[in-house]
This record gives structure tokens, C-alpha cells and sequence, in this order.
């Protein structure tokens, strides 16, 4: 029989420190405090497992429950307990954790009650000091809530010529140039309130969002982190944030963003929806499908579902399948351009060529100028072998005829 080696783990002189500190602070602290600094000292060397032990302990015993819940929630989050990690948000937030948001639920709708508190606001500053900062920002606010965006974008640009400085005003501004699509005057103005409010999460969200829209995903990254880092984890973050981990090929970390978010906000329709592609791209074909599904049931009209189904159907070899939910997207928007091109192409798998040129033509009829359209059809031309006619709908692509 071979003599077996056993291997002892050394006692280093980081862990000797900090077992003599923790001896320490139980000697002056009450329980409670002693129990949560023990928890937050392991959560700094990563012992992860003795961190959440200790805060589960502080947590019976200490009139600070919400950040201990959310400290327990983030550390269940690390480690991708998402339903643990979801339960002690909503605990947190339960007990006052008012540091940072936690949940943020984009309804697609005015607020309501938000609207009422920022007409009041409006119409007392109007009556009050009717040339105010205060006033030119709780009325750009109120129209940016309501979808005038325009409207919205000139009270913001008016509080900046009084007062530059100002960083609600810089960063509802920003927001309205997100919405027009200008990324890099919006990141500019995010910069700055940054700078003005670095402890703001909600600022490294929106200058994670321009990022991201720019294509640059590690740069976006690096603010959602910065967020979170600064106590903020809510639905937005954590769906902008999966949507580029998925764009940089890190899909598993991208579901747990959105299966955290999802026990934020169960049923989400953009959720459901995101998380369905990030499970196509992974090939993960079938648990997507299900996903799709699961948004459709609560939302069957949906045109970017039914696209995104029928696109994992065809990735699957499932075309005709994937025929049948192009059409049902068709049958409630017979000019979605995105609709007719995913069709042409399917149609063009199942060697149907000419019903795919009827679906590139179906948009150039609408859209005579559509390039991506003319684009599609040359390369069905070219397939077909139809050359002369390939050059020509090549040249409109480029915008050369």
C-alpha cells in the first residue's frame, strides 16, 4: 500500500492579522456590530462562505437590517444564487435600505404619482421664482416623463446657460441626447456629472448605456461595475449590463445579470426577451425557445419576440417553423422591414427564391431607398445567378445609383 501525503493548508501572516483583529473587535464591540465588521473583514480577504455566515448572524441582532440584506444579497449574487440573491434585495428594501435605489421597473408609461409631485413642484417654482434653475429642471423633468423629448430637452438646455453645473440638469439632459441617439454628447455631459456627483450610481449606468451604444462593451462594463459597486442593483443595471457581457461573448455571466433581474421584476417583457437571445447565442436553443414562449404567452402581439423566436427557430434548422412565426409577426405589421428581411432569408434557406424576393421588394416599395433591402436582393440575385441584375441592386446599396 503507498504511503499517503497529506498537504496542510499554512497559516499565513495576512490570516494570523486578521484572526488577532477579529479577537479584537469582539473585545469593544457590541454583537451585532462585531458580527457585521467580522462579515464585511472576510468579505474583503474573499472568504465568502465566513462573510455571509456572519452576516447572517448580524442580521437577527442589528437595527441595520437593510444593508446587511443587501450585503447577503450581493454576496448570493457573486456567487450566482440568483433566487436567494433576489429575496434579500426585496428584504433590504423592505427594512429602508435607502442608499441607492433597488428596483426600477421601466413601464413604458408615465408615472402617475411622479408626474403629480413634479407638477406641484413646477407650479410652485413657476409661481414662486418663475426664472429659477429649480424651475427650468422640474418642468424638463416632468415633460421628459411624459415622452417630449424635445420639450424636455430645451427646459435642460436652459438651466445650463444659468447654470452649468448643475447635475440634474446634466444628466437629464444627457438622457434626452440618449433618446435622439447622440451617444457622445450625452457621454460628455455624463462625464461631468460624474465628476460633480461621483457618488451618483445612476450616472455610471447612463455612461455605461452610451458606451454600450457605441459598441464599446468593456468600457460600458467597467461603469456598471463602478455602480454596483456603489450599492445599486436594480433592473436596469443589470439588464444593460447582461446585454454586454452577451456582446462580449460572456454569456453565462450575462443570464445570471438576467435571471437576477427577472427575480427583480418577474414577467418582464424586455427580460424575457433579452435573456431568450443570450440563450440562442449560447446554442442553447431549446431553453430560449422557452423563454420566448413564456414572454409570448403574456404579450403575443410582440414584433421583436416573434423576430427573435423565429430567428432561434431557423438556428435550429427549424424553418418552417420559423415561416410560420414571421408570417403571425407579418399578419400584425405587413411593413415591418425587419420582419420582411429575416423572411426573405428564410425563404432563401428553403430555396423559395422568388417569395424571398417578394419580400425584399415588399419593403422597397415602401422604402425605395431601404439599403440593407437592396442589399439582400443582391446577394439573391447573385445566388440565382441574375448577375446584371446583382450589380445594379449592389450599386443602390452603396447608394451609387
Amino acid at each position: 500500500m503507498s504511503n499517503m501525503v497529506f498537504q496542510y493548508q499554512r497559516v499565513s501572516g495576512v490570516r494570523q492579522r486578521f484572526d488577532s483583529l477579529k479577537r479584537l473587535l469582539k473585545q469593544f464591540f457590541t454583537v451585532s456590530s462585531f458580527y457585521s465588521l467580522a462579515g464585511w473583514l472576510y468579505e474583503i480577504t474573499k472568504q465568502e462562505d465566513k462573510a455571509l455566515h456572519y452576516y447572517e448572524k448580524a442580521v437577527n441582532r442589528s437595527p441595520l437590517k437593510g444593508n446587511l440584506y443587501f450585503r447577503i444579497g450581493h454576496l448570493h449574487y457573486k456567487r450566482g444564487m440568483i433566487r436567494e440573491a433576489g429575496e434579500s434585495f426585496r428584504k433590504a428594501a423592505a427594512y429602508g435600505m435607502d442608499e441607492a435605489p433597488l428596483y426600477w421597473v421601466e413601464t413604458g408609461k408615465p408615472d402617475s404619482a411622479a408626474a403629480v409631485t413634479d407638477t406641484t413642484a413646477i407650479n410652485y417654482e413657476l409661481v414662486n421664482r418663475p426664472n429659477s434653475v429649480e424651475a427650468m429642471v422640474a418642468k424638463g423633468k416632468f415633460y421628459y416623463r411624459n415622452g417630449m423629448n424635445k420639450e424636455a430637452g430645451s427646459c435642460f438646455r436652459q438651466a445650463l446657460d444659468f447654470d452649468p453645473e448643475n447635475p440634474e440638469a446634466l444628466i437629464h439632459y444627457g438622457l434626452c441626447l440618449c433618446s435622439d441617439g447622440e451617444y457622445e454628447e450625452a457621454l460628455q455631459r455624463f462625464k461631468r456629472a460624474a465628476v460633480l456627483q461621483p457618488g451618483n450610481p445612476a450616472v455610471y449606468v447612463n455612461m455605461g448605456l452610451c458606451f454600450s451604444n457605441q459598441g464599446s462593451h468593456e468600457s460600458a462594463l467597467k461603469c456598471y461595475e463602478k455602480a454596483e459597486e456603489l450599492k445599486l442593483i436594480n433592473v436596469e443595471l443589470l439588464n444593460n449590463k447582461g446585454f454586454s457581457l452577451a456582446q462580449l461573448g460572456y454569456h453565462e455571466k450575462s443570464l445570471l445579470c438576467y435571471d437576477l433581474a427577472l427575480e427583480l421584476s418577474p414577467g418582464d417583457l424586455t427580460l424575457l426577451s433579452n435573456k431568450g437571445t443570450c440563450l440562442c447565442q449560447a446554442g442553447r436553443h431549446a431553453e430560449a425557445i422557452g423563454c420566448f414562449d413564456m414572454a409570448l404567452a403574456k404579450y403575443p402581439h410582440d414584433i421583436t419576440l416573434l423576430n427573435n423566436k423565429a430567428l432561434c427557430l431557423e438556428a435550429m434548422g427549424r424553418h418552417l417553423e420559423a415561416l410560420a412565426v414571421y408570417n403571425a409577426g407579418l399578419q400584425i405589421d405587413p411593413k415591418n422591414i425587419m420582419l420582411n428581411l429575416n423572411k426573405g432569408g428564410c425563404m432563401t434557406k428553403l430555396n423559395r427564391y422568388q417569395d424571398a424576393q417578394a419580400c425584399y421588394d415588399r419593403i422597397l416599395k415602401y422604402d425605395p431607398d431601404n439599403r440593407e433591402a437592396w442589399g439582400y436582393k443582391a446577394s439573391l440575385m447573385e445566388q440565382i445567378g441574375k448577375y446584371d441584375e446583382a450589380v445594379y441592386c449592389y450599386n443602390k446599396s452603396l447608394g451609387l445609383n
